[in-house]
Order: structure tokens, then C-alpha cells, then sequence
């Protein structure tokens, strides 16, 4: 089992001026992401989470990297988190082959837009996802991209729960009494509102922005919008997916 390093770890206080904001998966729809944003109307004041999975399945994975990359260098207070899509790509460009890796990222992530003309992974974006933590602690709220696996001695050092659980149970000695915001699972928006609605001590934020067309699993009818959380307000402002 992998574990958490302290450098992949990240405590922060939360601010006293601006709003803080969530977003999560937003899976290479851009357009959508900008849209959003335009909505939103970032200032030097705000502070915004994004909760990974950045990339694939959309149709412009490099456009979201180079967005949230760019609001970092103009927005001090803009603080992305890894997604198991972002891992999962730096793990597979060191284990698989040339092939094997383009393969899976053309034909199963359809990201090809981060590589390079050698078919590599450009600098800037492995880099970038290098860089992200796992999860954030704040004085009322963790954020993390799938959630905590809080039968373990120690949840926040397991990187795989971090990264890929679902359905777990909340814990409220481990969790500090403190909401969980999380991504990772698409859940239908009106599950989503009454998670808001309901004080609930975990909130999931992905309302499968990517998922706009019939689906073997989820009706995507109830699906289709990128959702941000603002964690104080605990307003929802969304956009429907408009890439797809």
C-alpha cells in the first residue's frame, strides 16, 4: 500500500476576506471550465479548490491544465488537488511501454493533447501534476478528490483511498467533526442539492460534467453540469457542459 509523504500533504488556515470555492472533474471540458469561471469572477480575495481529475474523457484535456496553470500564476489563493486520473497518468507514462502508454492515453483517456510530438508527456503538465497534493485540510472542512478510508489506522496517509474509494462512511473523531467536500463518483444534482440542503458531512461536488450523452450506468439526464461549492455560503453555482 502507497503512503502519503509529508510534502504530498498540505495544511491550510482558512482565509478571513473573499469566498472560498471547490470545483471538481472537470475532465478536459474546457469550454465548460471557462464558462464557469465567467460566472464566478475570480479575485486576488477568492480562494479556489479545485478537486482533480483535469483530464481525459473530455475533448480538451491541455486547455484545462493550461487554465488552472495560468489562474495559479495570476491568483495567489488558487490551489488544485490530485485526481486518480492524474496519477494514474504519471504512473502509466513510467510503467508502460511507448505504445502502451500512447494507447492508453488515445484510446482510453482520449488526452492526447498533453503529449508532445515524441509522444511523451509535455514538461509543464507532468510537472504540474507532480505538484498536487492529495488532500487539504482546513479549520471547517477536508477537501480530497474521492474521500478517506477511515477503517484504516491512519486514512490520510492512504494515497488509493484518497485517489479512488467510494461509498466510505464518515468518522467523526478522524474527521475532526469537519465536512468532507469530495469529486470522483458522478452524482445526480438533485442528490447533490440535498447533500447542501441536509448539512450533510460529506458533500460529492461531481455532477459527471462529461457524461451529456446515454450511458450504460448513469441516466445522464441527471448529469452534465460543473458544479462549484462556495464552503461558506454553501451556495451551488453550476454550468452545463457545453464541450460535449
Amino acid at each position: 500500500m502507497q503512503k502519503n509523504t509529508n510534502k504530498q500533504r498540505v495544511l491550510l488556515q482558512s482565509e478571513k476576506s473573499g469566498r472560498r470555492l471547490a470545483i471538481s472533474d472537470i475532465h478536459g471540458c474546457s469550454k465548460t471550465l471557462r464558462a464557469l469561471l465567467n460566472k464566478l469572477q475570480i479575485t486576488s480575495e477568492d480562494t479556489l479548490y479545485f478537486l482533480g481529475d483535469y483530464i481525459d474523457r473530455g475533448p480538451d484535456s491541455s486547455e484545462v491544465l493550461d487554465i488552472i496553470i495560468q489562474l495559479k500564476k495570476e491568483f495567489p489563493k488558487v490551489t488544485p488537488l490530485s485526481g486518480n486520473h492524474e496519477y494514474q497518468m504519471l504512473q502509466a507514462e513510467k510503467e508502460y511501454n511507448e505504445k502502451a502508454f500512447y494507447y492508453y492515453v488515445k484510446k482510453l483517456n482520449n488526452s492526447t493533447s498533453i503529449l508532445n510530438k515524441k509522444k511523451k508527456l509535455r514538461k509543464k503538465y507532468r510537472k504540474f501534476m507532480k505538484s498536487l497534493p492529495y488532500y487539504i485540510e482546513l479549520e471547517d472542512y477536508f477537501l480530497v478528490h474521492a474521500g478517506f478510508d477511515f477503517k484504516k489506522e491512519n486514512p490520510f496517509d492512504d494515497i488509493n483511498s484518497l485517489l479512488n474509494i467510494r461509498n466510505f462512511k464518515y468518522n467523526m473523531e478522524k474527521a475532526k467533526g469537519k465536512s468532507i467536500i469530495i469529486g470522483h463518483s458522478p452524482t445526480y444534482f438533485h442528490q447533490i442539492l440535498k447533500q447542501i440542503k441536509k448539512n450533510k458531512k460529506i458533500i460529492k461536488l461531481d455532477n459527471g460534467c462529461v457524461y451529456t450523452k446515454p450511458h450504460k450506468i448513469y441516466d445522464y439526464k441527471q448529469l452534465g453540469k460543473l458544479c462549484c461549492f462556495n464552503l461558506d455560503t454553501k451556495e451551488l453555482i453550476c454550468q452545463k457542459n457545453i464541450d460535449v
